[in-house]
């Protein structure tokens, strides 16, 4: 996952939270996004299912939501991150560790590696809907909104198995290097 966001854009400029239709931002990063790479890092990338299924706002079960996740999948090498992955990065195991628990909560971006105080977009659509996607909100505020907002992206990708991870202890100031 990407640290910082590549800037904010539209998830989808017609509603629509179905990825693999594909969403607007589907397309924007598997295509100008990741040709913008140089030919290392695509070399590096590899296509994966990636977990796009419809969750719940006011579940309270995690595995609840990562089987809600996980009943529907798309393929490909650039997606986000999903809601139960933010709920997973958090270390307060006790509050922060369902959706109920982190829906429109400030408390538990302390405690998760993936907040960096911005809003950004996730790949979990809100069950029910056809056009609302969670957001997590600059002040870790978690919640959804409709997908022709705009909002940050930070991009996620597999990296492939036969990258060698060298040097750096994998903070910001001293990142892993990656090498084939």
């Amino acid at each position: 996952m990407r640290n910082t966001s590549i800037g904010n854009q539209v998830w989808d400029s017609s509603n629509s939270n179905n990825w693999a239709r594909p969403a607007d931002l589907n397309t924007y990063l598997n295509s100008t996004y990741y040709n913008g790479l140089n030919s290392t890092a695509q070399s590096q990338i590899v296509s994966k299912d990636f977990s796009i299924g419809a969750v719940q706002w006011n579940d309270t079960s995690l595995s609840d939501s990562i089987n809600d996740e996980n009943s529907k999948k798309w393929n490909g090498k650039v997606a986000l991150a999903t809601a139960s992955e933010y709920i997973r990065s958090n270390s307060n195991q006790g509050s922060c560790r369902n959706m109920n628990q982190i829906w429109n909560s400030t408390s538990c971006g302390n405690t998760t590696w993936m907040h960096n105080s911005t809003t950004w977009w996730t790949l979990s659509p809100a069950s029910g809907s056809s056009y609302r996607m969670f957001r997590v909100y600059l002040d870790s505020d978690f919640s959804y909104n409709d997908a022709n907002y705009s909002s940050g992206v930070r991009p996620v990708v597999y990296i492939s198995s036969d990258v060698q991870i060298t040097g750096g202890d994998g903070s910001q100031s001293n990142p892993f290097q990656f090498s084939l």
